[in-house]
């Protein structure tokens, strides 16, 4: 590809590289505007037509700038460009000696000369041109020591400048002062310390504080849900604050963004903030907290609370602080009225529980709806359709006519049975137990009597294994054992569960007392099919109703089969 040289003599085409750092840059100092005035004027002295400007919000320092990209390929493209225009050197690049001359060298073999406006940068000479050759070793610049000292300056200069800034910030914030705009519900205010230097620090905003505050109020109160927090909020005038918009090339405020009503996910962000209840944790301080001087919105107890263990301060008695995270493990307890049966019923694809939420319609009403995809194609219900479905299961569990007081009757003659069986069998398992001990008695008197090593090894080991065998045959003996009193206060209970099983679930104050309810009815969750299809895997009582009904040697058989399971969740439901 041949170019033309820049001549002066000539109008030749060119374009220039601006470029800024920082927001600050391009309003003060440096600023853009500034740059491109100076290329213009030394454009318009050397006969030299602009014909576009490249410019960058970028460090010089980084390797992966796309304006570059952007300028080489459009040399690419317009092989009459003859000279690229820079405001100083350390405009093009900060990335030292290695990268300037890399640039250097891949503007060279475009035939693109390199111009900056202070005039350091120098054409480049043959200096057997007298002779009228021209080697590659021959063409050098008169000012190339002066540019490589320029580009290592710049570096040197970047890394000064990042040293005494960052690390002045990253002091500040250890020591819990403020070093960026305030956090929402707080406003910068600047302060003197005792040794007379000015620094800034958060205090509580007057329209954003309260917002926050009765964030963590609802919250930790455990009856809000989300949504409904947000609309509370939001019904106290909240707005998040409006973004200035600025304009790329000359950053300038061009607009502001829209104020935005509270979201459920932005009221988690908010609730997990630690700077509300005056801890700092940034990775300047290694993630570690800091009590930072302002004055708190909320409480440590109170942020605990809001969090509800996913989260969590700890003060110690050395006045250190600690975070705990345990999101993974955490789950939700609290009782939502609004969608009882989540977490309850599962999944019939994946087996986890569903879960719940409400959308807003078109016509502002929220509308709920129990749904999962965990790993699966989503499916949903409408949440009536889904309660009304549980509802219908549920009520198909009543009692049928005369069987409380039949199984009743049942039960009582069952367990007296297995009473007198459990009587005879503790005296053959006693009796059991004696053999045993007249045994190892027997065998102590032998490793006492024994001579040989070998032999008495196995005696040693026989003897454990009897150990180990009486232990086994005396937990039988202390197994518990269903009590008639028990028997009464199970009946008293399960009489009204099956009268109306459908209120017992939906009429659950809590969630503890819900899963318990649930419990008593089902031997294992069942899924929103399995109680669509009606095929749930249901506890003793439920199934004997189901299938026994009014007839009672077919309960009695029933109930001596699994006796056992009925007396286990006898006494683990009224423990």
């Amino acid at each position: 590809m041949n170019r033309r040289k820049p001549n002066n003599s000539r109008q030749s085409l060119g374009v220039a590289l601006l470029r800024v750092s920082t927001d600050r840059q391009f309003q003060e100092g440096e600023s853009i505007e500034t740059q491109r005035r100076k290329t213009e004027f030394v454009a318009r002295r050397d006969g030299i037509d602009i014909v576009r400007f490249f410019t960058e919000h970028y460090s010089g320092r980084k390797s992966d700038r796309r304006v570059l990209d952007d300028l080489f390929d459009f040399l690419e493209e317009n092989d009459d460009i003859e000279v690229v225009i820079v405001g100083d050197i350390d405009r093009f690049t900060r990335g030292g000696t290695e990268t300037y001359l890399a640039l250097k060298r891949q503007l060279r073999s475009m035939d693109v000369a390199l111009l900056d406006t202070t005039g350091i940068i120098q054409p480049e000479r043959n200096r057997l041109e007298h002779l009228g050759v021209e080697y590659g070793w021959s063409v050098e610049s008169p000012s190339h020591f002066a540019e490589v000292f320029m580009a290592e300056k710049a570096k040197t200069e970047a890394s000064d400048i990042l040293t005494r800034t960052i690390g002045q910030q990253i002091q500040l914030t250890r020591e819990g002062y403020q070093c960026r705009g305030a956090n929402f519900g707080f406003r910068n205010a600047k302060i003197t310390t005792g040794d007379g230097k000015k620094k800034t620090i958060m205090v509580p905003h007057e329209i954003e504080a309260p917002w926050i505050i009765k964030m963590y109020e609802l919250r930790a109160d455990g009856s809000w849900a989300d949504d409904a927090i947000c609309e509370a909020i939001n019904a106290m005038g909240y707005q998040s604050r409006p973004m200035n918009i600025y304009d790329k090339e000359t950053r300038r405020v061009i607009g502001q963004t829209k104020p935005k009503h509270l979201t459920p996910k932005q009221l988690e962000r908010f609730v997990s903030r630690t700077i509300y209840c005056g801890v700092k944790c940034e990775s300047w301080n290694q993630g570690k907290p800091v009590k930072a001087p302002i004055e708190p919105l909320v409480s440590i107890s109170l942020f605990n609370q809001a969090n509800r263990g996913k989260v969590q301060i700890k003060e110690h008695r050395d006045g250190s602080l600690s975070i705990e995270e345990n999101r993974l493990s955490y789950t939700k307890t609290r009782h939502n009225a609004d969608f009882l049966l989540r977490h309850v019923v599962l999944c019939h694809e994946c087996g986890k529980p569903v879960v719940a939420s409400r959308s807003k319609g078109k016509s502002g009403n929220y509308f709920g709806y129990y749904h999962c995809n965990r790993g699966h194609k989503h499916w949903g219900v409408n949440k009536a359709e889904f309660e009304q479905t549980i509802a219908n299961y549920l009520k198909s569990l009543q009692a049928k006519p005369g069987f409380l007081p039949l199984f009743r009757e049942v039960v009582r003659d069952v367990w007296i049975q297995k009473n007198r069986s459990f009587e005879e069998d503790r005296k053959l398992i006693e009796t059991h137990v004696n053999d045993l001990k007249d045994r190892q008695n027997s065998i102590l008197d032998r490793i006492i009597a024994c001579t040989t090593e070998i032999a008495q090894t196995r005696l040693e080991a026989e003897l454990e294994q009897l150990e180990v065998t009486i232990k086994e045959t005396r937990k039988k003996l202390n197994s518990k054992q269903l009590r008639e009193d028990q028997i009464d206060a199970f009946f008293e209970i399960a009489k009204k569960r099956m009268e109306h099983p459908e209120e017992t679930v939906f009429s659950s104050a809590t969630k503890p007392q819900l899963e318990k309810n649930w419990s008593f009815i089902f031997a294992q969750s069942p899924s929103y099919q399995n109680l669509l299809d009606g095929t749930p895997q249901l506890t003793l009582l439920y199934r004997l109703n189901r299938d026994g009904g009014a007839d009672k040697n077919l309960l009695a058989g029933q109930l001596s089969l699994g006796w056992n399971t009925f007396e286990q969740q006898v006494i683990s439901f009224l423990e």
